[in-house]
C-alpha cells in the first residue's frame, strides 16, 4: 500500500478550501469564523467584569441593610444582571453558529455561512438576533442615564436630539427583528434595514460620546486652570482614561468599524459586528465597574467641583485683599 501524497502539477497550486463555498461568500465565511472565535475574548472580560460589580454591589448592600438607600444599587444590580444575560445569549448563539453549523453543515451549499443566511429565521439564531438589539439598547439607554448624571440641571434641553435619536432607534430595530425573522431574510438580505437601525444606534452611540467627553473635558480644563496640572483632587473623574470609559468611547470606535463595512457591502463587517455584541455590553460595564469602585461620576461631584472652586476663588480673594491692606498699612 502506498504511502505517498500526491504532487501537484508544476505551475499549479492545490486549494483544500472546500468547494461548495463559492469564492464571493468565502472572505466573509472567513471574517465570521476569525470573529466569533475572538470574540469569546472580550466575552470573557465581560464575564470578569460582571462579577467584580455584583461582589462590590452585594457587599455594599450588607453593609447598607434594610434602607431606602438600597434601592439604586439594586436596580443597578437588576440592569447589570439583564444585559450581561442579553450579551451571554448572543455569544451562545454565536457560538452554536460557529461550531454547529460548521460540523453538520460544511457540505450545504454555499457553506455554513450559507445555510445561516438560508434559515436566518432559525430560532436560535433569532435568539442571537433579538439579544443582540435589546443588549443595544440597554446600553444606549444606560449611557443616556449617565449623560443626564453628568449634565446636571437643565439637561432636558441636551437630551432632546439623543432622546429622538433612541426612540428611532427602538422602532428600527423592531423593525429589523420582524423582517430578520421572516423565513428566506437575513440581516444582509435586508440591507436596507439593516443600514437604517445600525445608522442611527452608531450616530446616538457618537453623540453621546461626543457629549460626555465634552463636558468631561470642560471640568478637566476648569480644575488644572484653577488647580495645575495634576494637583486636583477631583483628578480621578477627569483623567484621559476615565473620560474615555465615561463616554463609551470604544463603543462609538466599533460601531464605526462595524457600519462602514456594513454599508459598503464588504465581508469585514461579519467580523466586526461579533465583536461589537461584546463591545456593547463591555462599555457600561466598565462604567459600573468605577461607580463601583467611587471612581465614577456621580450628582454629587458637580456639587463637590463648584465647592472646591468657590474655595479657592475665596482664598485668592480674601489673600489679595490681605495683601492690599499690608501694603496699605506699611504706606501708612
Amino acid at each position: 500500500m502506498s504511502t505517498s501524497r500526491p504532487v501537484p502539477t508544476s505551475g499549479h497550486i492545490v486549494s483544500y478550501r472546500l468547494t461548495n463555498i463559492p469564492p464571493e461568500l468565502y472572505q466573509a465565511y472567513v471574517f465570521e469564523t476569525i470573529g466569533g472565535s475572538l470574540s469569546l475574548i472580550p466575552y470573557g472580560i465581560a464575564v470578569s467584569l460582571f462579577i467584580s460589580c455584583v461582589k462590590s454591589l452585594v457587599l455594599s448592600l450588607r453593609q447598607a441593610g434594610p434602607t431606602l438607600n438600597t434601592r439604586p444599587k439594586l436596580l443597578h444590580m437588576t440592569y447589570l444582571c439583564l444585559i450581561f444575560t442579553m450579551g451571554s445569549i448572543f455569544t451562545a448563539s454565536g457560538v452554536w453558529i460557529l461550531v454547529y453549523l460548521r460540523l453538520e453543515y460544511p457540505l450545504y451549499p454555499g457553506g455554513p455561512l450559507g445555510w445561516e443566511l438560508d434559515h436566518y429565521s432559525h430560532p436560535i439564531i433569532n435568539l442571537g438576533n433579538s439579544a443582540y438589539i435589546l443588549a443595544s439598547w440597554f446600553s444606549d439607554g444606560f449611557m443616556m442615564y449617565r449623560c443626564c448624571i453628568i449634565y446636571g440641571p437643565g439637561i432636558s434641553i441636551v437630551l432632546l436630539l439623543p432622546g429622538l435619536l433612541y426612540l428611532a432607534s427602538l422602532a428600527s430595530g423592531t423593525l429589523l427583528l420582524c423582517r430578520t425573522s421572516l423565513p428566506h431574510e437575513s440581516l444582509f438580505s435586508q440591507i436596507n434595514f439593516g443600514l437604517l437601525n445600525f445608522s442611527i444606534a452608531a450616530s446616538l452611540n457618537i453623540l453621546l460620546t461626543v457629549m460626555i467627553s465634552g463636558r468631561l473635558y470642560a471640568h478637566r480644563l476648569r480644575m488644572q486652570r484653577l488647580l495645575g496640572v495634576g494637583h486636583s483632587p477631583l483628578r480621578i473623574y477627569t483623567s484621559v482614561i476615565g473620560l474615555l470609559i465615561e463616554s463609551s468611547a470604544i463603543h462609538s470606535a466599533f460601531s464605526l468599524l462595524f457600519i462602514i463595512p456594513f454599508s459598503m457591502g464588504h465581508p469585514l463587517s461579519q467580523f466586526s459586528l461579533m465583536l461589537l455584541g461584546q463591545v456593547q455590553v463591555i462599555s457600561p460595564l466598565l462604567v459600573s465597574y468605577r461607580i463601583t469602585q467611587r471612581k465614577a461620576w456621580t450628582r454629587s461631584t458637580a456639587h463637590d467641583m463648584n465647592t472646591l472652586a468657590s474655595g479657592i476663588v475665596f482664598d485668592a480673594v480674601q489673600s489679595k485683599s490681605e495683601t492690599q491692606c499690608s501694603v496699605g498699612t506699611a504706606d501708612g
